[in-house]
């Protein structure tokens, strides 16, 4: 009798299902069926072992569960995918066969990712850009007609308004391939700014003092005098210019006949022999000389004899043991004499 019971419960119970499938069959994307035989379980547990419950179905797990070139598990009635010895890939999707371990597997305009044979090239450049792969490298340079921007990566390139100084006015520079004015924001302040073949000359307005390439001072004002110091180390004529500066100082000029003798009694006091640099050069226009330390001309002169000799090799002012100034190679090796004011 308690089978009995046991036996008109589990068809009462079958046949709720199968009302339920019936009805619910379309919905669930089910076929319809009218054999609640069929129905042989509700979850896992009413399997057999190595079967699991779907659709009120046992069945074998890894039916349908894995991809092509795969091998399925079973494990606790949970099925587990892993692709076949020599493949690589997802398990679930489908593997495919091993191409490379390394680089060197691969073509040369190729890279080994993900055990497959990859194009270098692929999401490696910027926009209007070219890839070419070397050696398994990608290596990126802008398109035709573009020009790289270090902030925005390749522009489109501008049409070229000159590629050298000579291509521009005289009183312009050529910068970025556009010609410019050269003296935008190059001088301090106080200052006047020429521009002489292509190259600017910073000068102290008149009555002022002081570096025309950071500030220039009222001198009236501030009541200063000029004094010299004499540096025996040797050096050219460029680095005697930033060793002074990295001192608080300027390559010595002389403006008057006073600022020359009071460089003599430095040049003595230091016991000085030789040569030594001042500040005055032309490198803005040939055979134009100008003190660098204050941009201005030359109002006051001591040359030697024969001197100033004006060529392309002898661009630099020197200070002679007798005190008078001659031309010398700038790259020249000299003692040099500082100036600063207070």
């Amino acid at each position: 009798r308690t089978c009995s019971k046991l036996n008109n419960f589990r068809a009462m119970e079958a046949s709720k299902y199968f009302i339920l499938l019936t009805m619910c069959a379309p919905i669930l994307g089910l076929p319809p069926s009218n054999n609640s035989s069929e129905i042989n379980c509700e979850n896992s547990g009413d399997c057999s072992s190595g079967k699991v419950c779907v659709n009120f179905k046992c069945g074998d797990p890894c039916h349908g569960g894995c991809g092509p070139n795969t091998i399925c598990l079973t494990v606790d009635k949970v099925s587990m995918c892993a692709c076949k010895p020599g493949f690589t890939g997802y398990p679930f999707n489908g593997c495919y066969p091993e191409e490379c371990r390394m680089d060197s597997d691969c073509p040369e305009e190729r890279e080994c990712r993900n055990k497959r044979c990859e194009d270098v090239c692929k999401n490696a450049c910027g926009l209007n850009t070219h890839c070419k792969a070397i050696n398994h490298y990608p290596v990126c340079s802008c398109s035709p007609e573009h020009v790289w921007n270090p902030f925005l990566g390749c522009q489109v390139q501008k049409a070229k308004d000159c590629t050298e100084d000579s291509d521009c006015l005289s009183n312009r520079t050529c910068i970025n391939y556009e010609c410019v004015d050269p003296c935008d924001s190059v001088c301090g302040n106080n200052t006047i700014c020429t521009v002489e073949n292509h190259h600017t000359a910073c000068a102290c307005r008149p009555g002022f003092v002081g570096n025309p390439l950071q500030n220039c001072v009222d001198q009236d004002s501030m009541k200063l005098t000029k004094h010299y110091v004499i540096e025996p180390e040797k050096l050219n004529w460029m680095s005697a210019n930033e060793r002074c500066r990295s001192k608080g100082m300027y390559l010595a000029s002389i403006m008057s006949g006073k600022e020359q003798a009071d460089l003599k009694r430095a040049y003595n006091d230091a016991g000085l022999k030789g040569l030594m640099w001042l500040s005055g050069s032309d490198w803005t226009s040939k055979g134009h000389y100008v003190w660098s330390s204050t941009g201005q001309s030359f109002v006051y002169t001591n040359w030697y004899t024969t001197e100033p000799g004006v060529s392309d090799l002898y661009r630099c002012i020197a200070f002679r043991s007798d005190f008078t100034w001659l031309t010398k190679s700038c790259s020249t090796n000299l003692s040099y004499a500082c100036e600063y004011f207070k």
